[in-house]
């Protein structure tokens, strides 16, 4: 698993995931806790997202290595 954690000086980040035909085909689910909010998605071609948002920071744990574009996007390796 990939782990990478982002704060408010990294700014807006946008990450680019795949496409889908129906955004039902995402099986997600969200908890909300005491400390933080995690989002678990899974992706019809395998990728698997966890994003855990605390007040300061998130966190993302991911099966695919997180590439960074020279526009500043984001998308995940094949």
């Amino acid at each position: 698993m990939f782990n990478y954690s982002f704060t408010a000086k990294d700014g807006q980040i946008t990450i680019n995931t795949p496409k889908v035909e129906n955004f039902s085909d995402i099986k997600r689910e969200v908890k909300e806790e005491l400390t933080c909010a995690i989002n678990h998605s899974i992706y019809p071609d395998g990728l698997d997202i966890t994003m855990t948002q605390f007040a300061d920071k998130i966190i993302l744990t991911s099966n695919r290595e997180l590439i960074k574009h020279s526009n500043g996007t984001y998308s995940f390796k094949d």
